[in-house]
């Protein structure tokens, strides 16, 4: 019995081998650091009033001329000799490319990048607001109208994107999209308030004369005031074409 518990202490003295230790070490899964996203400083208050400021103003321009029509069919009657259905047919000429592409250009938005996307959208509705002025008959506003539905469709984007701009991250869904929201109204009681006496001025024209100051004062807000870019990433598929033109058509 003493040479057993003479050899159990003996091996008990014995140095423990390292190896295990470093195998279990190795067999232990490789932690893989995450990075934390950085986190935008505060705008200054003169800042963020000057984004919200702009972001409205994109609202009123885009939903001007959505709602001139809207708010005047019948004195629009005279001005283009035409019936009250007739002359509403120039707000659904708007409506229908409006409301497809506000769904497709998310997409465009995201692979091609915010800054691109917001310089040509307002140089097209610069265009769009422009060929107003040279509407002559029915035939032709409703040609127009079509091609400013489709400028229309970034300009509202836009002016959510500027709003929410002025926000920091954790009141962007909350404080900034009821501020946006609220945006999106103001263009209708103010088309209602100016009209009759744009109307009085030069009919048709005087109207979309105001629609295109408000869009070159846009285009100078987007070349001069950027916003936060987020990442680019290959969204579009070749797929998303037919998508569109079914939703369209539907």
């Amino acid at each position: 019995k003493g040479e057993a518990l003479s050899a159990v202490s003996a091996k008990a003295k014995e140095p423990v081998s390292a190896v295990p230790v470093e195998a279990t070490e190795q067999e232990k899964p490789a932690q893989i650091p995450t990075a934390t996203p950085l986190a935008l400083p505060a705008k200054p208050l003169w800042l963020a009033a000057i984004y919200v400021a702009s972001g409205l103003l994109m609202f009123i321009a885009q939903g001007m001329g959505m709602n001139i029509v809207n708010v005047n069919l019948y004195q629009l009657q005279g001005e283009f000799s035409g019936t009250a259905t007739e002359v509403a047919w120039l707000s659904a000429a708007y409506m229908a490319p409006y409301a497809t592409l506000s769904i497709a250009l998310f997409k465009i938005r995201a692979q091609f990048g915010l800054r691109p996307f917001a310089k040509w959208s307002i140089l097209v509705f610069v265009v769009a607001s422009l060929l107003n002025l040279f509407v002559s008959d029915l035939h032709s506003a409703l040609v127009v109208r079509f091609i400013s539905g489709c400028a229309g469709a970034p300009i509202s984007s836009l002016g959510f994107i500027y709003v929410l701009e002025a926000f920091p991250p954790e009141k962007k869904l909350t404080e900034g999209l009821c501020v946006a929201l609220m945006g999106t109204l103001l263009a209708a009681p103010i088309a209602r308030m100016v009209s009759p006496g744009l109307l009085d001025i030069n009919g048709w024209h005087a109207l979309y004369t105001l629609e295109l100051g408000l869009a070159l004062i846009s285009m100078a807000i987007i070349y001069a005031l950027p916003v936060t870019p987020p990442p680019r990433a290959k969204v579009i598929e070749r797929t998303d074409i037919l998508s569109y033109l079914l939703m369209a058509a539907g």
